[in-house]
C-alpha cells in the first residue's frame, strides 16, 4: 500500500521510529532489571563504597578550604 501524500508518509515514519525507540527503551529496562536481580546486592555495596569515598573527599576538600582561608587571614594580618 502506497502513501497518498507526503504527510501520511511522514506520520508513518514517525510512528515507526517511535515504536523502534520504545522497543529499545523496553529492552534497556529489562536488561537493567536482570542485572539488578543477579548483581543488585553487589552493586549496592559498590555504590555505598563510592558514596563513602565521595563524602570523605568532600570533607577533606572542605577542611582544606578552611585551612586555606585561615592561612589567608593570618597572612593578611601579618602584612598589615
Amino acid at each position: 500500500m502506497e502513501c497518498q501524500t507526503q504527510e501520511c508518509c511522514d506520520h508513518v515514519d514517525m510512528v515507526m521510529f517511535m515504536a523502534k525507540k520504545a522497543k529499545f527503551e523496553l529492552l534497556k529496562e529489562k536488561i537493567k532489571a536482570k542485572i539488578d536481580s543477579e548483581q543488585g546486592k553487589n552493586l549496592d555495596k559498590i555504590a555505598e563504597l563510592v558514596i563513602e569515598a565521595i563524602q570523605e573527599n568532600k570533607k577533606e576538600e572542605d577542611e582544606s578550604e578552611q585551612k586555606r582561608t585561615q592561612l589567608e587571614e593570618q597572612l593578611k594580618d601579618l602584612f598589615n
